[in-house]
């Protein structure tokens, strides 16, 4: 989990977070869960205090695009804005994201 620069919050990129584990239908504590983080690491990030590591963030990406949260036909560029406002010095990994969005969405329970 990466810090915000010299302590500064983030809050567009909390408000992100936040907005996309709403759609998803998670808590804090659900989307813990499924992620194998904290409770205290997704509310930091919905803070604004807080980055998610790069695996951290593929892993929420791959459950919204599983719950289908992400505008139809706009997917793509939702991940790479979601990807890029993470402060990702990482590139985000094209070969991936073309997996993740050719896969069939799982049915939801």
């Amino acid at each position: 989990m990466r810090r915000s620069t010299y302590g500064e919050r983030d809050y567009a990129f909390g408000q992100l977070i936040l907005t996309l584990r709403s759609a998803i239908g998670l808590t804090q504590a659900g989307l813990s869960d499924q992620l194998g983080i904290s409770k205290r690491a997704v509310g930091e990030w919905e803070a604004g205090s807080s980055y998610p590591k790069a695996t951290h963030l593929q892993a929420l990406i791959a459950l919204a695009v599983k719950e289908q949260v992400f505008p139809v036909g706009h997917e793509v560029e939702e991940i790479r804005a979601l990807w890029k406002a993470a402060h990702r010095k990482v590139p985000l990994d094209e070969t991936w994201l073309s997996v993740l969005l050719s896969e069939p969405p799982a049915p939801s329970a």
